[in-house]
């Protein structure tokens, strides 16, 4: 999965440029020792839903952006007649770089240049194409974080966002005929001790379910995690990935 651009919402009213969301994100189990308290502190928080909830989701959101952690995990594609598609996922956020590897590719920012690698055609080699001078970080923060608030604050928002708790947030379109980056619904989960996005579920246009999923978090990152070689513990497997 790349940082590609999500399309503009059809509010009616021209937006801004729309970028990819960089939460990219993350599942279920945090690292050893929080597992036991997080399932503790879920049961014993309510659900809640409209302009509050929206604010307390923006705000986990931004603590990710500023977030520094690796997290390894899984991803997930399955298709609506059951089969799935899946990969190792690696996401690794050192501001202003960031890196993720899955479904065969790496994406994100290192040392100022744009990341792109893959397997350009199908039987091809894993090669990193020449990177493009990225944006500045704080002008791509600000953007990711006007979209976000466009999405689910004011009078003309794309999405309803319930906190349904452990730092987990369910966004449902308001309007059915809305085409943007959190497709028909979605839930996004935060790490506490680090603020990663530990998980993201996002049911697509036409019922494909994509989740992202870390299984670890840990909030120390070295050079050697942004490391771009191929491996093949982040190739597709599955209908599409053999």
């Amino acid at each position: 999965m790349t940082e590609a651009e999500p399309d503009a919402p059809r509010t009616g009213r021209p937006v801004p440029r729309r970028v990819a969301i960089l939460l990219v994100g993350l599942v279920g189990l945090v690292v050893a020792g929080g597992g036991v308290a997080w399932w503790l502190d879920r049961e014993n928080v309510g659900r809640s839903s409209g302009a509050e909830a929206a604010e307390r989701f923006v705000q986990s959101a931004e603590r990710g952006l500023d977030a520094t952690y690796r997290l390894e995990g899984d991803f997930t594609r399955t298709l609506v007649d059951g089969r799935e598609l899946t990969s190792g996922l690696l996401v690794v956020q050192r501001v202003p770089d960031r890196l993720q590897r899955s479904l065969g590719s790496t994406a994100g920012v290192v040392g100022g240049r744009s990341v792109n690698c893959g397997v350009p055609v199908a039987g091809g080699r894993y090669t990193c194409a020449p990177g493009a001078e990225a944006e500045p970080w704080l002008d791509r923060r600000s953007e990711q974080v006007r979209a976000l608030q466009e999405y689910v604050l004011g009078d003309d928002l794309v999405y309803v966002v319930t906190e349904t708790g452990n730092d987990c947030f369910a966004l449902v379109p308001r309007r059915p005929d809305v085409d943007a980056t959190y497709g028909a619904r979605a839930e996004l989960c935060f790490d506490r001790p680090t603020g990663a996005l530990r998980r993201l579920e996002v049911e697509r246009e036409g019922g494909a379910v994509d989740v992202l999923a870390g299984s670890s978090v840990i909030g120390q990152v070295d050079n050697a995690d942004f490391d771009l070689s191929a491996d093949d513990t982040y190739d597709p497997q599955g209908p599409d990935g053999g």
